[in-house]
């Protein structure tokens, strides 16, 4: 899974989201995650630009498989990462312990919680 941020060297809000790109970056990073955070500099590589139908910079794809996604969070550091987190994290987590709950809680500002009876035959 990879991002990449599609700009321009003359583009000011490429420069504006450069620092926060790159925290990102070291924070996923810090985390271990296999996310790679990259940027693609349009002016040098444009047959990019036209081959995923970028229109403005800075650009946001995240790619899942070799699939483009068109990003759609905030852009500072924190958001870029909760962002990607969601998009590339497991659909539904399994909870068995008072624990868990209690840790994925506090891990989580919103969440949707199921309960359902087992019936192991």
């Amino acid at each position: 899974m990879k991002l990449f941020q599609i700009d321009a060297p003359w583009c000011g809000h490429c420069k504006s989201l450069a620092p926060e790109y790159a925290k990102a970056a070291g924070l996923l990073r810090e985390e271990g995650s296999e996310i790679r955070l990259a940027k693609v500099d349009a002016t040098v590589q444009s047959e990019l630009g036209e081959r995923f139908k970028v229109k403005g910079y800075p650009t946001l794809k995240f790619f899942i498989d070799g699939t483009p996604l068109e990003y759609g969070g905030g852009r500072t550091s924190d958001e870029i990462v909760q962002w990607l987190k969601k998009k590339s994290g497991p659909a539904a987590v399994t909870l068995t312990t008072v624990e868990e709950l209690t840790k994925f809680q506090n891990d989580n500002e919103v969440a949707v919680l199921g309960l359902f009876d087992v019936c192991y035959d």
